[in-house]
């Protein structure tokens, strides 16, 4: 069952669409802890969702609302910590990264040898 403060955040993430915890904590006089907390119990429940750009964790009514607040550089940063968690590094040679990306997350290969096939085509 919800109680005031947690149906004050549905209520709220509803109108003002994807929001900052930050920010909802703030707009309802809530500690940053507290309204986590909330936050969390909703999620767990998937009456919300969460999700991080960066630093900051954002609130949505639905999960489809993470596209209106993500940009492509978010991602792009993502990607790029990936293939650094898979010993990929900038300076390697795109055979070398495919051979490591083979062994460690075989479908980050295909879509890099796909990017390279539609490179090599000229787009």
């Amino acid at each position: 069952m919800l109680d005031e403060v947690k149906r004050k955040i549905l209520d709220y993430v509803e109108r003002q669409g994807p929001v900052s915890l930050y920010k909802l904590a703030k707009d309802l006089g809530l500690t940053y802890g507290a309204a986590q907390w909330h936050v969390f119990w909703l999620e767990r429940e998937g009456l919300l969702a969460t999700f991080k750009v960066g630093n900051r964790r954002y609130v949505a009514a639905k999960p489809g609302d993470v596209y209106k607040i993500l940009r492509v550089s978010d991602i792009l940063s993502d990607f790029e910590l990936t293939l650094r968690a898979f010993g990929v590094r900038p300076d390697m040679s795109l055979e070398d990264a495919l051979k490591v990306l083979e062994r460690k997350a075989p479908h980050i290969a295909e879509l890099l040898r796909i990017i390279i096939e539609e490179r090599r085509r000229g787009f």
